[in-house]
């Protein structure tokens, strides 16, 4: 089987043979007389050179791996004062010692070889084309004339040398080049221009005398503190004390830098632990530290080497992948929750922790990284609150999304003017043919989009608390048709439903009882249905407000019977005159199915409380017979009617009640 390498490793492997190519090529330019004739001057260059190789400085925006060393003041001096031969054996040595003690892998240390080589190569070359000298023999010394050409041989040696080792970890994170040179440009030539800088001026020193190298140890160690301070603070200012990781502002940044050097599709996931605060509330913040320093450690395993990770505070990271479509997103998420199941072990106690993964794509649900982040929390959320490990943005459950702004401001402008307007659904009498009553449904006609149903707008007028003057319309809306009904000797009772946010308002029956009286209708005239989840919500203030509704006359209706979590205590206890059974029961009635026996049970309980059994949703006709054999008292459905606009209901209203009346009088006659 061939083994493939990976592009970092083929890259690192061409850069040392091309070093070693141009040494056989150059062999004639490899002259060694310098080390015979100046040993101890060699000796105390090749020792700078070890001293700034063992002395190396972390970038630190490239994480721990990558280091700045400070020999090339020194490296540069041998390449001036004794030519490319001897600098070439003294960086080597230096490189391959340092390389050595901090444990590099083999094919490392034979690029650090390779990018020297080539670098020292470049400068001298460089020098040549423009002075025609490749040194400055150490018994001379310095003349002002050679500054350019030194200064070009130093400037030549530092992009060569930093465009070669940014090429290999470009390619090495899967990254553009030009996004990890622009962002370490300010640092690395600071400090790689600062030593080598010092190269003519240690060629000048040795000029007088080798004692005076020695001298420049103390400058070196400096730079190196003040360049290792200043790394450190930046490190510090970018990085999350606790696990290591960057943090907010670095991750934007980099994220930044990413997608405007290389715009490919990406992921953005943000991850927030479930139950972190029961560890902390349990065992204390020490254990909660513990946990999370693990918890970034798995979460690092699991990602690949272009991939970035932060912490953004508390128990929550985000993590930025490249180059990665919707599956390999969906399954990045997989692996990082994934990696959570085994249990933690901490200080000998084990804990186990989960956590939720919101995935935002890029470009499709954001080109900037605080709205990618917007929407992966959008997601998060959502996994949170469905209970699963991992959920894709969308638009449709975001309360904060653009489109969901823009229809929230339409829909206030709705409520206040005539937007809306409502629909009226009869509910038969299964053993008259009577209309027992009609339900109100709200219907949105919308500029734009064009009517809309419920589903469209009422899940952002309970979020936006419009739920309330949006119901208040409706109310006053069906009572003013109620009225022009009973104008035409039509005596009908109008059913409007109320959700949570309005039931438990303690004003709620005073307003109702305002619109009963601008619209002149008794209280009987008016049903109010709500569902069984609206009675569990606050069921103290719910059942003092319905007794006072059932007070003044009103009926009271539970909807969708069978769908919510209600206790049968609360049907034994509430003023209820009737229940409508789900449609999704309805619809699937059987011949023996389980659907059937909910339903038949559903209307004898309803009888042995005095309830009326109405069922909902009833498309076929064939049901008809089946549900007035088990006794309900109402049918609703398109079997019957669907939704009708006020002039249309009003149509339909009387036809039917001429229609009723003859059947009864033929049924009277007979």
């Amino acid at each position: 089987m061939t083994l493939r390498l990976p592009p970092v490793r083929l890259y690192c492997a061409a850069i040392f043979l091309v070093g070693c190519v141009l040494v056989v090529a150059l062999r004639g330019m490899m002259d060694l007389h310098y080390i015979v004739e100046q040993p101890i001057t060699f000796a105390s260059l090749t020792a700078g050179v070890l001293l700034g190789e063992m002395l190396p400085v972390k970038i630190p925006r490239r994480g721990n791996d990558e280091m700045l060393t400070l020999s090339t003041a020194f490296s540069m001096a041998l390449l001036l004062a004794g030519g490319l031969g001897p600098a070439l054996i003294a960086q080597g040595i230096g490189s391959v010692i340092q390389d050595v003690a901090s444990g590099k892998v083999g094919w490392r240390s034979r690029f650090n070889l390779g990018q020297y080589t080539i670098a020292l190569i470049a400068a001298m070359l460089a020098m040549r084309v423009v002075s025609s000298i490749s040194g400055i023999p150490s018994a001379h010394p310095l003349d002002s004339s050679q500054l350019p050409a030194l200064l070009i041989g130093s400037a030549v040696f530092f992009v060569v040398n930093t465009a070669v080792v940014n090429l290999a970890i470009a390619i090495y994170q899967e990254v553009s080049v030009i996004h990890y040179f622009r962002n370490n440009f300010g640092f690395v030539v600071v400090a790689g221009g600062a030593m080598l800088c010092l190269a003519p001026i240690v060629v000048a020193a040795i000029s007088f005398s080798v004692l005076l190298v020695p001298l420049f140890l103390a400058p070196v160690v400096a730079i190196h503190h003040a360049v290792w301070q200043g790394a450190r603070n930046e490190h510090a200012a970018r990085h999350d004390p606790l696990t290591g990781l960057p943090n907010r502002t670095a991750f934007r940044e980099t994220v930044e830098d990413t997608l405007k050097s290389d715009a490919q599709a990406s992921c953005l996931l943000l991850v927030d632990l479930d139950r972190f605060k029961e560890v902390n509330d349990t065992l204390g913040h020490r254990y909660g530290d513990l946990l999370l320093q693990q918890v970034a450690k798995r979460f690092r395993e699991q990602l690949g080497p272009g991939d970035q990770i932060a912490r953004l505070g508390g128990d929550e990271f985000a993590i930025f992948s490249h180059g990665r479509d919707r599956d390999s997103s969906l399954a990045l998420a997989q692996s990082i929750a994934t990696a959570l199941r085994s249990a933690f072990e901490l200080e000998h106690i084990e804990v186990d922790a989960q956590a939720s993964v919101g995935i935002a794509l890029y470009p499709e649900d954001g080109t900037d990284v605080e709205t990618l982040v917007q929407k992966a929390d959008v997601a998060m959320y959502r996994a949170k609150g469905g209970h699963v490990d991992f959920a894709l943005y969308d638009e449709r459950h975001d309360h904060n999304s653009p489109a969901r702004l823009a229809l929230t401001a339409a829909l206030r402008t709705a409520v206040e003017t005539e937007g809306l307007i409502v629909w009226y659904q009869p509910v038969l009498d299964l053993n008259t043919g009577d209309v027992l009553s009609v339900e109100a449904l709200v219907r949105w006609q919308h500029p734009e989009l064009g009517l809309l149903t419920p589903a469209s707008f009422l899940e952002i007028a309970e979020l936006t608390n419009l739920i309330k003057p949006l119901t208040q319309r409706v109310l006053d809306t069906s009572l003013a048709q109620v009225a022009k009904w009973r104008d035409q000797d039509i005596d009908i009772v109008v059913a409007v439903n109320v959700s949570t946010r309005v039931l438990v308002d303690e004003n709620f029956p005073r307003l109702v009882v305002e619109s009963l009286h601008n619209a002149g209708v008794p209280a009987n005239r008016l049903k109010l249905e709500i569902t069984e989840s609206t009675l569990i919500a606050d069921p103290v203030t719910a059942r003092a407000v319905l007794r006072e509704l059932d007070r003044l006359g009103i009926e009271i209706s539970i909807d969708d019977f069978g769908t919510g979590y209600s206790s049968l205590a609360y049907l034994a206890d509430l003023p209820v005159s009737e229940i409508k059974i789900d449609q999704s029961f309805v619809s699937r009635m059987a011949a023996g199915s389980s659907e059937t026996i909910i339903v038949s049970s559903t209307i004898d309980l309803a009888h042995h409380l005095g309830l009326r059994a109405i069922a909902e949703g009833v498309e076929d006709g064939t049901l008809l017979p089946e549900l007035k054999e088990l006794g309900c008292d109402g049918v609703q459905g398109y079997e019957i009617s669907k939704p009708l606009a006020a002039d249309d209901a009003t149509r339909w209203l009387i036809d039917h009640n001429q229609l009723t009346a003859v059947e009864h009088a033929l049924r009277y006659a007979a």
